[in-house]
């Protein structure tokens, strides 16, 4: 176990890449004592351990696996979304998720996995999206409804600048939690979808200030920016872990289509 903990410490100060030194200095502590701990010479207290998890800015699931890995327990709970502990969390997500009507609005976890929707993004989706079991599936997760082949893919008209974009925030994220196995797998499959490779290194090139989300089948033609909402103290796994992505029209023909009282979609 405490092979573990010197392993993944020298794995997190060396992605930052920071020296033996830096972390020392910004832990307070001697750059010996740091070379002891991801050598083994010396055993951390658990006050230690929390003390280099907060300085090198490791996400609560992380805290606690090094935490684990030098033989103490996790400090960091994992509450169920819907829980009684994090009914002010639900409340304020629902309310969230509500305001942004009519434009849509998805809660999403770490893997980008579907947690919640607002009537504007399941109307978004019903536009684009076929009915059926395999459209259950591939709605349950963010980047399978935007990026597979029977997801949205065949309606994105700015298709190379969207994959940029999104390989690049999920290999992100990816680098700052390297031991997310989920992550991992997302980002496997995504690698894995026709017509992704090609652009999956190319830097998104654009001139407007964002990117843009460019939908069109038929006659219809939507164009969407997106703005993350996550929690900005939290003390829970789960809670820090949320996102919510909000869609906002980007153009006036956007904006109102939202808008527009439809009771059903062709």
């Amino acid at each position: 176990m405490a092979e573990e903990f010197h392993r993944l410490l020298r794995e997190h100060r060396t992605r930052r890449r920071w020296s033996q030194e830096s972390l020392a200095l910004e832990a307070e502590v001697s750059a010996r004592h740091v070379s002891y701990l991801e050598t083994g010479k010396a055993r951390p207290s658990r006050e230690m351990v929390l003390r280099l998890a907060r300085v090198l800015d490791l996400a609560l699931r992380d805290r606690n696996s090094l935490l684990v890995s030098a033989g103490f327990a996790a400090v960091y709970p994992t509450t169920p979304l819907g829980g009684a502990a994090l009914e002010p969390v639900d409340r304020a997500v629902d309310r969230l998720l509500a305001q942004q009507e009519p434009y849509g609005a998805v809660l999403i976890d770490r893997s980008w996995n579907l947690l919640r929707a607002n009537a504007g993004a399941r109307r978004l989706f019903a536009t684009f999206l076929a009915g059926g079991e395999s459209a259950v599936g591939i709605t349950s997760n963010l980047v399978r409804a935007m990026l597979h082949p029977d997801g949205l893919r065949p309606y994105i008209v700015n298709w190379a600048e969207l994959v940029a974009v999104l390989h690049e925030r999920i290999e992100r994220e990816l680098l700052a939690r390297p031991s997310d196995e989920a992550q991992r797998s997302l980002l496997a499959e995504l690698r894995s979808y026709p017509e992704v490779h090609p652009f999956a290194s190319v830097s998104p090139t654009t001139s407007a200030p964002v990117a843009v989300l460019h939908l069109r089948r038929g006659d219809l033609e939507l164009r969407l920016v997106t703005l993350l909402t996550t929690i900005g103290t939290p003390i829970d796994v789960t809670v820090q872990e949320l996102t919510i992505e909000s869609f906002f029209p980007a153009d006036r023909d956007t904006e109102r289509w939202f808008r527009a009282d439809r009771g059903g979609h062709s």
